[in-house]
This record gives C-alpha cells, sequence and structure tokens, in this order.
C-alpha cells in the first residue's frame, strides 16, 4: 500500500464487519490477522472478489503483506472507530476508539 492509496469502502467496511465479527465471538480485541481471516471468507464469496476488495491499491508489490494493509488502514485514521494498541502480551490488537464525552 502505497502513502498515497486511500482504502475503498468496500475494504473499510470489511475491515469493520470483520471487527464485529471477531467481537462477536468473543476477541474482546482482536489481532490483525484475525480480521484477515473474516475479510478473506468475504472475498471468496464472489468470483474475483480479491481483486474487487484490492483495486485501489496500487502497489506494484509482487508479495503483498494484507495484515499490514489493514494495520496500516487503521493507523492512518482511515477505518473510523478503530485504533491499534499493544496488549499486556506485547501483542498488537485491535479496539474501539476512545470516545469523548460531551
Amino acid at each position: 500500500m502505497k502513502k498515497s492509496d486511500v482504502p475503498s469502502n468496500l475494504f473499510v467496511g470489511a475491515i469493520l464487519r470483520a471487527y464485529e465479527k471477531a467481537v462477536s465471538k468473543g476477541e474482546e480485541k482482536p489481532q490483525p490477522s484475525a480480521l484477515w481471516d473474516y475479510i478473506v471468507m468475504e472475498c471468496l464469496r464472489s468470483p474475483g472478489g480479491f481483486i474487487t476488495m484490492f483495486e485501489w491499491d496500487t502497489s506494484r508489490a509482487k508479495n503483498i503483506n494484507r495484515i499490514g494493509t489493514i494495520m496500516e488502514c487503521i493507523e492512518r485514521g482511515h477505518v473510523p472507530g478503530l485504533v491499534l494498541e499493544g496488549d499486556e502480551r506485547g501483542r498488537i490488537v485491535i479496539s474501539k476508539a476512545p470516545t469523548s464525552e460531551s
């Protein structure tokens, strides 16, 4: 993923749906790899699903770390409501962004 790339609404939505599925399965703060599993399942449901999901990514790399792409999208603020943080074991996990109470 190039710095100038902006993820599609389809990919951002897939991240949000994957996060909600992981949380509903009991993972309070899932790791990015858990989200990737759900995104893969979503891509496999339609012909050309991976191409459609990632057509916004202009990187020409042959081997792309899509778990890293998920993390970059969250870090850059493209996925509303989610943030990356470290857990007690030093792993990177995804959690809801803190909300400001008015």
